[in-house]
């Protein structure tokens, strides 16, 4: 049984599909996450959306998805599509750019980050204390006990002020 995709919405098939058409369009993102929702048949979205769209557009349109707990199974079926579709583009020599991973943080970033947090928590102090000392958001702080956010040596004075401590650079 088929049915209508669109049936919460004032467009016909032919205005979605002019939109589905255009990546660029403001509600692209919106209409392609309700497609792809509420249909399940590969060559009915197919028809709406160009496979090679489909795939550069498909982070944001998962992004969206992500919005709704009830698609978790949706995203899954529709990350594996994005993946096969992805490997016949490159067969057929289409690139497609990739958003790149985030790049592994080095062991003695790490280290030093875990060190600034267990003072912070020895110390009794939030990240949002903390942040209020340095003069920082508590997002900076959140980056740097991440090891997110490669600090200098300044910015480790600070902190060392602020725990009362001395900053020792020991070289091996």
């Amino acid at each position: 049984m088929k049915t209508n995709w669109l049936w919460d919405s004032k467009l016909s098939k032919k205005e979605a599909r002019a939109i589905l058409k255009n990546a660029k369009h403001p509600k692209f993102e919106m209409y392609a996450a309700k497609l792809l929702s509420r249909v399940s048949d590969p060559t009915v979205v197919f028809g709406y959306i160009d496979e090679v769209v489909f795939c550069k557009s498909w982070p944001g349109i998962k992004k969206r998805l992500a919005r709704d707990r009830w698609l978790k199974n949706k995203i899954v079926f529709w990350q594996a599509m994005h993946e096969r579709r992805l490997e016949v583009l490159k067969e057929k020599g289409v690139a497609i750019r990739q958003v790149p991973q985030r790049t592994k943080i080095p062991p003695e970033r790490a280290a030093l980050a875990g060190q600034i947090r267990d003072i912070r928590i020895k110390l009794g102090y939030t990240q949002k204390e903390l942040a209020k000392k340095l003069g920082v958001i508590q997002q900076y702080i959140s980056k740097i006990e991440s090891g997110r956010e490669n600090i200098s040596i300044g910015t480790l004075k600070r902190i060392a002020d602020a725990f009362d401590k001395k900053l020792v650079v020991a070289l091996k």
